[in-house]
């Protein structure tokens, strides 16, 4: 098997993980709760960015890679924060099979 080699020291980035709950708004409705998980050090790199109009507003599409030492509990539905900064992971994968690192393939949201 090929290892493939992640210099550690790239890792320097905080970033909060959270992951949500729905919760009940007592009239039928359910919102988001956001907790924090941990604190985790990342490597970021923006893979694209481009603007889009939908209808009279323009959205930024902004992907990045974040890599990140091997977690169990990393799922696709969970976010990643770095000052004010929010990061949707829509995907998870251990880069060479070996529970080293993660590369989590995700979307900026713009606030």
């Amino acid at each position: 098997m090929l290892m493939t080699f992640i210099d550690p020291g790239m890792l320097r980035t905080p970033l909060d993980l959270q992951s949500s709950t729905d919760v009940m708004d007592g009239q039928g409705g359910v919102s988001q709760n956001w907790t924090t998980v941990a604190t985790l050090f990342a490597h970021m790199e923006p893979v694209s960015a481009k603007r889009e109009v939908r209808g009279r507003a323009r959205e930024a599409n902004i992907t990045h890679k974040v890599t990140i030492r091997h977690r169990g509990d990393i799922k696709n539905d969970m976010r990643l924060l770095r000052n004010g900064r929010t990061l949707m992971i829509h995907s998870v994968h251990d880069l060479d099979e070996t529970s080293r690192y993660l590369i989590c393939r995700c979307e900026e949201i713009e606030r």
